[in-house]
């Protein structure tokens, strides 16, 4: 009786303890939001109205909530804090919303990154001007304040783009699913059509395109959750050269015509737990995609694997360390030229930006240790009323990174002593980070060759990127 009596008594004092360090939701108060509906909001947090949490979970639930809100990209600065009522907690949620309508105009170069254009600026005496783009770009983020993006270009010059783009998150009340839609074309006065010593090899035709691309892609996408996404693809592409590139490279195309074109469905799971995914400094990213293609006018028939993972981890207060590690498999079936990408493009070795390593399997890593050498720092803009420009932020990152990358080539490696070699690029960087995802990397690297070279970079070279 006595052991039964005093199981009750810790029972009581246990259910006492835990009642003092819980308590319910009792609302959740969004500031800020002039455009941004609510309900996006509340779709990312960790926690809803009524829920019943300790402390300690609500501050985990809280930064996790405020990651998945900066990673929407819709807001400049995110402050959660919560006040400790009698009969509950409230949530205070405060948001400051960006611009979302650019209209821009585009002056740009077209090439594959920035030193691979100047480079080449350079060999002309500084008086090439022909590979620059002009035109404008309607870029309409959270369109109906709903995540929504709508993207129309009108580019003309050297490689012309004209591309229409609607993104829909949740089409459904759940707003589970979502879909995306684009056409776009390509119109190129100098065109690549064959990779010599890891060069591309261009031919022009006077003031006439030299090849054109149209492109339709559609994805249907499934979001139950906050983290993990699951996408249905489809792609349908057709491209025309003019007959010297045939004539020069018959396996341009592969099929004895001046036109090339292929289907390809893909499924695509990816787990995002990254802090922030334009500078990722904790967490991991998870991708794997798979991709059949389907033989329209060219000989394009292959299966395709893709796999990256990425981890990052903080060690010391400014001490952070990054790793990821990608492959690209496919089916023995042929890939014309047009229709294969190795390193060059999306992906790259850090060291070999001028080279292009043609491939149809790919295997890289990349690594980076950095310090934090100005911490986040907030500033206002004077003479700047404007809330989404008034206030901006920064921080600077010096780093050491090391690359490993192989790509295998048995179809098109001739002349090419790059492929089926491993590679490695190392060396410093130095990163600036501030306001609207802006990022700029200078890097100065060595590959296994000796060369050595410094480099400009506006991205992330960890996990997934925009195309577009």
């Amino acid at each position: 009786m006595r052991l039964f009596i005093s199981f009750i008594i810790v029972l009581i004092s246990f259910s006492t303890i835990y009642a003092q360090d819980t308590n319910a939701i009792k609302d959740i108060v969004i500031v800020g939001n002039k455009i941004t509906k609510k309900e996006v909001i509340i779709r990312e947090l960790m926690f809803r109205k009524g829920d019943i949490i300790s402390h300690k979970n609500l501050n985990e639930k809280i930064t996790k909530s405020k990651e998945n809100l900066t990673n929407l990209k819709l807001f400049n600065f995110i402050d959660i804090n919560y006040n400790s009522l009698i009969d509950g907690i409230i949530i205070n949620i405060d948001v400051t919303e960006r611009w979302y309508i650019w209209p821009y105009p585009i002056l740009e170069v077209s090439e594959r990154n920035f030193n691979s254009w100047w480079k080449e600026f350079q060999d002309n005496r500084y008086s090439d001007f022909s590979r620059l783009n002009y035109g404008i770009f309607l870029n309409w983020e959270n369109f109906r304040g709903r995540k929504e993006l709508i993207k129309i270009k009108f580019r003309k010059g050297f490689k012309e783009h004209f591309l229409f783009t609607y993104e829909v998150p949740y089409i459904n009340k759940k707003k589970t699913f979502g879909i995306n839609t684009n056409l776009q074309l390509f119109r190129r006065k100098k065109s690549f059509y064959k990779t010599e010593n890891n060069l591309l090899v261009y031919h022009s035709n006077d003031n006439k395109f030299t090849t054109k691309d149209y492109e339709f892609h559609t994805e249907i996408i499934h979001r139950k959750g906050t983290k993990k996404t699951h996408k249905i693809k489809f792609h349908y592409f057709i491209s025309t050269a003019d007959s010297f590139i045939i004539n020069s490279n018959p396996n341009y195309f592969r099929n004895n015509s001046n036109e090339g074109s292929y289907l390809k469905l893909t499924y695509e799971y990816v787990d995002e737990n990254r802090d922030y995914i334009i500078y990722p400094l904790k967490g991991y990213y998870i991708q794997l995609a798979t991709t059949k293609y389907f033989q329209q006018k060219s000989p394009v028939d292959h299966f395709e694997i893709v796999g990256e993972l990425s981890k990052h981890i903080k060690i010391k207060d400014r001490l952070f360390f990054g790793s990821s590690a990608k492959g690209k498999w496919s089916s023995n079936e042929y890939q014309p030229y047009f229709a294969q990408e190795g390193f060059g493009f999306d992906d790259y070795i850090r060291g070999y930006e001028y080279y292009v390593i043609d491939g149809q399997d790919i295997y890289m890593s990349k690594t980076i240790l950095k310090f934090n050498l100005i911490k986040k720092k907030m500033f206002n803009i004077p003479y700047i009323k404007a809330e989404q420009f008034n206030k901006s932020h920064y921080s600077l990152y010096i780093g050491i990174f090391n690359d490993f990358g192989f790509s295998s080539d048995n179809q098109h490696e001739q002349k090419n002593t790059l492929n089926n070699k491993l590679l490695w690029g190392r060396g410093v960087s130095l990163d600036y980070v501030t306001y609207y995802d802006k990022l700029l990397r200078i890097e100065f690297s060595i590959n296994h060759l000796g060369e050595k070279g410094v480099f400009l970079h506006f991205s992330n070279p960890f996990g997934s990127k925009n195309k577009l």
